[in-house]
């Protein structure tokens, strides 16, 4: 019983920490420095073909430098949203399995940077998916639907 009481302790001052942590910054929920440590875990990932992108430059080089007929797939998340934990395994699948596609990712509380990026593509809510082709946006999905994000996927390609 006192190792149980003990933990909850832990957790509850963890909890508290984050709270008032930078990385709470989007505005919304805190973000527990576990889930971030996980994120960067799978992030770094050798097998993952998802990159990163931290700011508004990094988002258009990526465009720009991916080709008039390649398409760009970027998945907008923060965090703390518990949807977007969910769909994040199944992104990383869908970059291995459509691999004539370029996906990146954007964890907006990540930094102010990227918190500008979101705000500049105009996310309200997340997660969301934007598709970019010959520099221009040809579509965009609103939450964690994985079946439409594949379709998409498959009709741009």
């Amino acid at each position: 019983i006192m190792r149980s009481l003990s933990l909850l302790l832990l957790a509850l001052a963890a909890v508290q920490v984050a709270a008032f942590s930078p990385a709470a910054g989007f505005g919304m929920a805190p973000a527990l420095s576990l889930r971030g440590s996980a994120r960067r875990s799978v992030a770094t990932s050798p097998q993952m073909a998802v990159k990163d992108i931290n700011s508004e430059a990094e988002l258009d080089d990526a465009i720009s430098s991916a080709g008039d007929g390649t398409l760009v797939v970027i998945d907008y998340s923060t965090t703390w949203c518990g949807p977007c934990k969910v769909v994040a395994p199944k992104y990383v699948e869908l970059s291995d399995k459509y691999t004539d596609a370029v996906f990146l990712k954007c964890v907006g509380d990540a930094s102010p940077e990227a918190t500008k990026l979101m705000k500049r593509e105009g996310i309200r809510s997340v997660p969301a998916f934007h598709f970019w082709k010959k520099g221009a946006k040809v579509e965009v999905i609103a939450g964690a639907n994985v079946e439409a994000l594949e379709n998409t996927i498959k009709e741009n390609l």
